[in-house]
C-alpha cells in the first residue's frame, strides 16, 4: 500500500468533512458555494484551502480579513487522516467500506459538536439502514441481530441515563443527538460495542473535563459536548475490538 499517497488522500476527505460538518448545522449546500472564510465570507483560493498546511502558513488566520480561522480545521484533517490509515492498516478488507462510512461519520460528529454542539441527523439517525445494511450482508463483524440490539440499546441506554440525570439535577444533561448518535454507534458495533464505546466516553469526558476545571481555574458548571468522546470511544472500539474480545474472555 502506497502509505503517503492514502495519507494526503485522506487529509483531502478530512478537509470535504470539515465542510459536511460545519454546513450540515448551518443547513447550507455541501456543493456550493465555494470554500468561503466564515467571518468576512470571502472566497478562499486553492492555494489557502490546502490541508493542515495552509493553516500553518496563514498561521491560523484568513488571509483577506486577518480574523482567526478555527484550529477545528487542520485538527480534523489530521485526525481523519490518522484514523482511517489506522483503519487501511488494521480492519480486514471486507470491513473497510462499512467502517469508512462509520468513522467519517464520527468525524462530522466531533466537529459539529465542538463547535457548535450539536449533531446532526444526516450522520446518525439517517445513517442507521446502512448499519444495519452491512450487518445483514456480513460487510461488518455483526449480525444484523446484534446490529439491531446495539440500535435499541444505545438510545435505551442513553435516554435512561438522562431521564436519572434530569430527575436528581432538574437539568438536562444530554441532547437528543448524544441519543441518537449513540443509536447509530450500535447499528455499526452491535451490544458490546455500545458499552465499551460508553466505558472508554465517560472515563475519557471525566478525564478532561476535571482538567480543563483545573487548567482554567472555572467552577464544576460547565458544559462539554459528550458526542465527541462517544465518538472517539466508537473508533477505538472499532480499531481494537478483536483485542477488547479476547481480554473480556480471558477474564
Amino acid at each position: 500500500m502506497n502509505i503517503p499517497f492514502l495519507g494526503i488522500l485522506f487529509l483531502l476527505w478530512g478537509s470535504f468533512l470539515n465542510v459536511l460538518g460545519f454546513r450540515l448545522i448551518k443547513e447550507q449546500s455541501v456543493v456550493l458555494p465555494r470554500s468561503y472564510c466564515p467571518q468576512c465570507s470571502h472566497p478562499i483560493a486553492w492555494y489557502d484551502n490546502i490541508p493542515v498546511l495552509s493553516w500553518l502558513l496563514l498561521r491560523g488566520r484568513c488571509r483577506s480579513c486577518k480574523e482567526p480561522i478555527s484550529w477545528l480545521y487542520p485538527f480534523i484533517e489530521l485526525l481523519t487522516a490518522g484514523s482511517l490509515l489506522l483503519l487501511v492498516l488494521y480492519i480486514p478488507q471486507t470491513y473497510l467500506p462499512a467502517y469508512l462510512l462509520f468513522f467519517s461519520a464520527l468525524i462530522v460528529t466531533i466537529r459539529s459538536d465542538l463547535e457548535t454542539m450539536l449533531i446532526s441527523r444526516y450522520v446518525t439517525l439517517f445513517l442507521i439502514p446502512f448499519g444495519l445494511l452491512c450487518a445483514h450482508m456480513a460487510w461488518l463483524p455483526i449480525t444484523l441481530t446484534q446490529s439491531i440490539l446495539g440500535t435499541l440499546l444505545g438510545y435505551a441506554l442513553l435516554y435512561t441515563v438522562a431521564q436519572l440525570f434530569y430527575l436528581v439535577t432538574k437539568k438536562h444533561g444530554l441532547g437528543q443527538g448524544d441519543l441518537e448518535l449513540m443509536a447509530f454507534i450500535g447499528a455499526f458495533t452491535g451490544p458490546e460495542g455500545i458499552w465499551i464505546t460508553l466505558l472508554i466516553g465517560s472515563w475519557v469526558g471525566t478525564l478532561i473535563g476535571l482538567f480543563y476545571i483545573w487548567y482554567h481555574q472555572k467552577s464544576m458548571q460547565i458544559k462539554l459536548p459528550f458526542g465527541p468522546f462517544l465518538a472517539l470511544g466508537a473508533m477505538t472500539y472499532a480499531l481494537l475490538q478483536e483485542h477488547i474480545q479476547q481480554f473480556l474472555m480471558y477474564y
